[in-house]
């Protein structure tokens, strides 16, 4: 089936994104990738570090899809000369083995080889969330609603439901339902605001209104609190 994606490019500002890789197969996954993105321009891809590392000292990028091993340098030693750089580095590679150093370095994420869509999506979120701190916008990911891609404003959910393959996302004032696991979009939220209580509920801490024994009470819905979460909520919530 061919997918068919709607947006409205005046939503959100497009973020500038290249990629280096000496494998012209790898580059060539991440450009269809971005392909499905629609807040995401992959403008360039370069299999030289250093045709790359001349457009970066002339060109303003936000997002840096960046190999760890490479012929001429490693992708770790690239992303050090960037030190200074505004850049947002995402280290793509099929060797785990470097990941605790390239988050020393300060980088957004990390992605596995061959890189699955839905892995890259949520990394671009995450570079998404970081661009948007910056130029003060509303914090928003972006998710499928059918054929469309939908943002969603981190500040106005109060709290998500998953059903089988399913999860229900509740604004203040609308629903969206998209195909995810809840692990998936705790992922791609804020760690400090919100918190899973329930194999198939996640909250917003600051949407609860009241916490009982067995369940919590955000606008006028309740939602059931396992007692296995129970702890974890009450440390956060009277911290």
């Amino acid at each position: 089936m061919k997918y068919i994606y709607n947006w409205n490019f005046t939503d959100f500002e497009t973020m500038i994104a290249i990629a280096l890789d000496d494998e012209p197969a790898a580059l060539e996954i991440l450009r269809r990738h971005a392909e499905k993105v629609p807040f995401i321009s992959l403008t360039h891809t370069f299999v030289s570090t250093a045709d790359a590392l001349a457009f970066l000292g002339q060109n303003t990028v936000d997002v840096l899809f960046l190999d760890v091993q490479m012929p001429d340098m490693l992708g770790t030693d690239f992303a050090r000369l960037l030190n200074n750089s505004k850049t947002q580095i995402i280290f793509v590679t099929a060797y785990p083995d470097y990941a605790v150093e390239g988050f020393a370095l300060h980088a957004l994420d990390y992605l596995l080889k061959p890189v699955e869509f839905g892995r890259f999506l949520q990394a671009c979120n995450r570079a998404l969330g970081q661009h948007a701190k910056k130029t003060g916008e509303s914090s928003g990911i972006f998710v499928k609603d059918g054929y469309d891609w939908v943002r969603v404003n981190v500040d106005e959910i109060l709290y998500i439901q998953s059903d089988t393959n399913l999860l229900f996302i509740h604004e203040r004032t609308c629903k969206v339902t998209t195909r995810m696991t809840l692990n998936e979009m705790l992922a791609q939220l804020p760690a400090d605001r919100f918190l899973r209580i329930h194999k198939s509920y996640l909250v917003a801490l600051n949407a609860i209104q009241k916490m009982e024994r067995h369940q919590v009470t955000v606008g006028n819905v309740t939602i059931p609190l396992a007692g296995s979460y129970k702890g974890e909520l009450e440390a956060r919530l009277l911290k």
